[in-house]
């Protein structure tokens, strides 16, 4: 078969544009990406609100470091002039003071910096090397952490006496202070208190855990931060770190965290003290101003070719909140995902619910998880087709049916849904509006199916889109195929080059051979 100039020409260009382009920002891209690989991204803003006293006026307060974990950059404070701004090393902490002179005056003052955090995962051996000498600090009592108190010491022994190795222990105790009930206790709650009053926040949690920890001979202290969401918040956090084999463990036995750290917590200090101190007696307000920002993990975005990568990719229309990462790796994902369908059906042979949608049911995959989605989607599809059996008998029109159906199917996913919510039951409230959607549509397909095909016939041509959508499912579930697609939008050229070579297929499908296999192995006479 011939194949016009005009085709080859086309193939020709793209895949040579997409050459071009794909070598050139791969380029930029080794050359700005960054050495600290992040899970999320806050810009995060304390901002304090004062009257000031008849003279020095001080506030104080903990600012963030670099560790292993987090990275802090673009720090600014943002005052009067008549305020001194200064950073100091309190110990290992790094201290911020905001000085005035100023008499009876209202005041406020700022200091932002961004945020990029990534979870921590710590190990734990059965056993635990002896502690090192230097560690007595983290051993003795303290005001707020009794240790010797005889509670606490019961306590720890009781729990201690059903264990046989170090981490056993440690379990036995975490899940001890993690059963107490959560409370917003405002005030400041001991060790001993948070025992006896069998409820407590996360500082009374982490100081009693930190208590029975050091009464057994395990070096313990507190650790403060904020965890971080996108929010205007109040409230600070605190957890509780054991030394184990020279290294700091966390433990957060308020929100259920063992031997890990989530990626927004942000860590601000080290020891059992206040976030925020000031001279006593002043009027004083304060909040924590925070949000989450779209970012490309490896990508340094302070980099000197980090603007020219952006400019050529679609990563700009992200920065500038034109479209979220989520909305803009579905519309990439729609062309790719469409030329897999289109293999399937040209090159395998299946059946779908036209090209896209199984593409759609993929993505709302994603929201609902794998099994939990097709589970719900096969309910609900079938579902609709009985549901119309008992208006055949009515004698109803197909249009006004369908509606009645799909009324009644969206009253059974608000109706899960309420349930869900209602019952802390994740996978009945895991239908949000995307999905719903999705799913509707699904359904009116799957219905006019049944009428033109019969009920048979349009249930396998159900179970082959779900076929398809598991290989997209697959496909979307790549690590990082969101990033190249944003930073690499010419692989559409790709698709575009493909399609075209797909569109000039003439072969028999995969389904055509096993069924015509008799028939091609007959040997000619």
């Amino acid at each position: 078969m011939n194949v016009p100039k005009q085709y080859k020409f086309i193939l020709a260009t793209l895949g040579l544009i997409a050459l071009i382009l794909g070598v050139y920002k791969a380029n930029l891209l080794v050359n700005t990406k960054t050495t600290f690989v992040a899970d999320e991204i806050y810009q995060v803003t304390y901002r304090y609100f004062f009257k000031t006293d008849t003279s020095r006026t001080i506030i104080r307060a903990y600012l963030p470091k670099n560790n292993v974990r987090q990275e802090i950059t673009s720090q600014k404070s943002t005052l009067a002039p008549t305020i001194k701004f200064s950073s100091y090393a309190d110990g290992t902490n790094l201290r911020g003071n905001w000085t005035t002179e100023v008499n009876n005056s209202y005041e406020s003052v700022s200091y932002s910096f961004s945020f990029r955090g990534k979870e921590q995962f710590f190990g734990l051996p059965e056993n635990f090397r002896p502690v090192r000498k230097g560690m007595e600090q983290y051993l003795g009592a303290t005001k707020n952490i009794q240790v010797n108190a005889e509670p606490i010491a019961e306590l720890a022994r009781h729990l201690k006496q059903s264990t046989r190795t170090d981490k056993e222990t440690i379990q036995a105790l975490f899940a001890y202070v993690h059963q107490i009930p959560s409370a917003p206790i405002i005030t400041l709650t001991d060790a001993l208190g948070a025992l006896e009053r069998r409820e407590a926040s996360c500082n009374g949690k982490s100081r009693l855990l930190a208590a029975l920890a050091r009464h057994l001979g395990y070096p313990a202290r507190i650790k403060g931060g904020i965890v971080l969401k996108e929010s205007n918040k109040r409230t600070s956090h605190a957890w509780t770190e054991i030394f184990i084999n020279d290294d700091w463990v966390s433990f957060d036995a308020l929100n259920g965290h063992f031997a890990y750290l989530p990626a927004n917590y942000l860590e601000l200090y080290i020891g059992d003290e206040f976030l925020i101190t000031h001279t006593p007696g002043i009027q004083f307000d304060y909040s924590y101003e925070i949000s989450k920002q779209e970012f490309l993990p490896m990508l340094n975005e302070n980099a000197k070719g980090s603007q020219q990568l952006t400019a050529f990719s679609l990563w700009g229309l992200v920065k500038n909140k034109s479209i979220s990462k989520n909305n803009l790796f579905l519309l990439l994902m729609l062309p790719l995902g469409g030329l897999i369908v289109a293999l399937l059906r040209t090159i395998v042979g299946i059946r779908t619910f036209g090209v896209f949608l199984p593409v759609l049911i993929a993505f709302a995959l994603l929201e609902t998880g794998f099994l939990t989605g097709i589970v719900l989607f096969l309910f609900l599809i079938l579902f609709v087709g009985l549901i119309t059996r008992p208006f055949d008998a009515m004698g109803l029109l197909h249009t006004p049916k369908l509606v009645i159906s799909l009324t009644l199917m969206v009253l059974v996913m608000a109706l899960g849904n309420y349930l869900g919510l209602a019952f802390d039951i994740s996978w009945l409230s895991s239908l949000t509006l995307f999905p719903t959607i999705i799913l509707t549509i699904s359904a009116e397909r799957f219905s006019k199916l049944i009428v033109e095909d019969g009920f048979h016939k349009a249930t396998g041509t159900l179970l082959q889109t779900l076929l398809a959508v598991s290989v997209c499912f697959l496909l979307f579930s790549i690590k990082g195929l969101d990033i190249i697609l944003i930073l690499f939008p010419e692989v559409l050229l790709l698709v575009i080059s493909t399609a075209m070579l797909l569109g000039r297929y003439v072969g028999l499908r995969w389904s055509e051979l096993i069924r015509f296999r008799p028939l091609l192995n007959i040997k000619p006479l």
